[in-house]
């Protein structure tokens, strides 16, 4: 007597379904949008552009008819700024220290939007430390910046390296003086973008606030260390 054995076999399929979710918010018209860092070495500098609903499939622009406006804390107009291109407004003026001041900005066809905001005191900077090290065949000038953290407020920072140098002009023989800005190695991990080769560096004291703080950057000088007139960080 033969024994039939039956082998069932089950196939399984996984089939994938998604569901709609209709969107029921309010789609609110694009606002302006308006960023600046400011301090007191470089005039003022502010970027506008404007906002998309969640469920707009255009992309976002740069607002170039608008009227940005610095006031004080009195609320006198500091300076009007001036269109420069791809969205940024300059001005000729300068933030100074301990004072508060008013971003207005207005445009057509958006709701008139303003910020304000504190350019606090200097930092006191104990010491700048320099080396030069060779990596991956490349020469590479090391800074360790030690400055002290006041611990009365949360406090924002930023860094970025500028060398000045002479050359010639070859049109006139002459020697004129020329300005860089310098990508920079983000070496200490308090950075945003640790790690990373940036133009600038973007931190906050969260992790040594009230503290002294020993930071570590670095730039490649493709072996031009003797050409270098300047250099601020």
């Amino acid at each position: 007597m033969k024994k039939v054995i039956f082998i069932f076999s089950f196939f399984i399929t996984l089939v994938s379904c998604e569901k709609v979710i209709p969107f029921t918010g309010e789609t609110s018209q694009s606002k302006l949008v308006v960023n600046s860092l400011f301090d007191s070495e470089n005039p003022w500098r502010v970027h506008v552009s404007y906002s998309l609903s969640v469920i707009d499939n255009g992309l976002l622009g740069d607002v170039e008819n608008a009227s940005v406006v610095i006031k004080d804390s009195l609320e006198n107009i500091v300076e009007t700024l001036l269109y420069e291109s791809e969205g940024y407004y300059r001005g000729n003026t300068y933030p100074q220290s301990d004072e508060n001041y008013k971003i207005e900005v207005a445009a057509n066809g958006y709701t008139d939007v303003f910020s304000e905001d504190r350019l606090p005191s200097p930092i006191n900077i104990v010491s700048v430390d320099t080396m030069t090290n060779m990596v991956d065949g490349e020469e590479q000038f090391d800074m360790n910046i030690k400055f002290d953290d006041p611990g009365d407020a949360r406090n924002y920072y930023r860094v970025s390296v500028h060398i000045g140098y002479w050359e010639i002009d070859w049109s006139t023989g002459d020697s004129i003086f020329s300005e860089y800005q310098m990508p920079v190695l983000l070496k200490d991990p308090v950075f945003e973008n640790y790690n990373n080769w940036e133009q600038e560096g973007l931190f906050t004291d969260l992790l040594f606030d009230g503290q002294e703080k020993d930071l570590e950057v670095a730039i490649e000088l493709y072996g031009k260390l003797d050409d270098i007139a300047s250099l601020e960080v």
